[in-house]
């Protein structure tokens, strides 16, 4: 009889741990910077969905570094989602108004909306905080021919081809750049 109770008793009590609810705490382990790392994994692994994730939770936990919306920002562009891509340049801009690169691409995704007015704002503040970076004048040159400043354009794109060496492989692209204006105009 005293066996019996105990096998129930103990039966009850394995039954009963079973069916207790538990409260698992899960947490990130990763940092803002490792989760922008991980994105740019993805990213480079082409796995574009994967990458976005990453860059929106570092983007969340660090609330002050732009990095992460400005890498959010490159995989929408990269999936031709321009509208998304300025939205993000636009909140790392918040975060930090000096970001030259922030400028730049939200000035190239404006491009590619066909708002070459305010891409034009964006581009020249961009190019005036580093003068010497030949995307950032490419891309100035591409608001201007986008607001119909086809001359001075072509003339930003001679004067950087100019100081880009023979050797520079982004001299091919400026090159290219400029052919597709000067055939583009009028």
């Amino acid at each position: 009889m005293r066996r019996a109770f105990f096998l129930v008793f103990f039966l009850a009590l394995a039954l009963a741990g079973c069916a207790t609810p538990r409260i698992v705490v899960l947490s990130d382990p990763l940092d803002a910077r490792e989760h922008n790392d991980l994105g740019a994994s993805y990213e480079t692994s082409g796995e574009l969905d994967l990458a976005l994730k990453a860059y929106e939770t570092a983007a969340a936990k660090d609330r002050s570094w732009d990095q992460p919306l400005i890498n959010l920002g490159n995989v929408h562009s990269a999936q031709g989602d321009w509208m998304q891509a300025a939205a993000s340049y636009r909140q790392a801009l918040k975060r930090n108004p000096e970001n030259s690169e922030a400028m730049n691409n939200l000035a190239y995704a404006l491009v590619n909306l066909d708002e070459s007015r305010e891409a034009l704002e964006w581009s020249s503040k961009a190019v005036q905080a580093e003068p010497g970076n030949p995307l950032f004048r490419a891309t100035l040159a591409q608001a201007l021919a986008g607001t119909g400043e086809t001359e001075t354009a072509l003339a930003l794109l001679a004067e950087t081809l100019e100081i880009l060496s023979a050797g520079d492989p982004l001299r091919e692209k400026i090159a290219a750049l400029r052919d597709q204006i000067e055939n583009s105009a009028p």
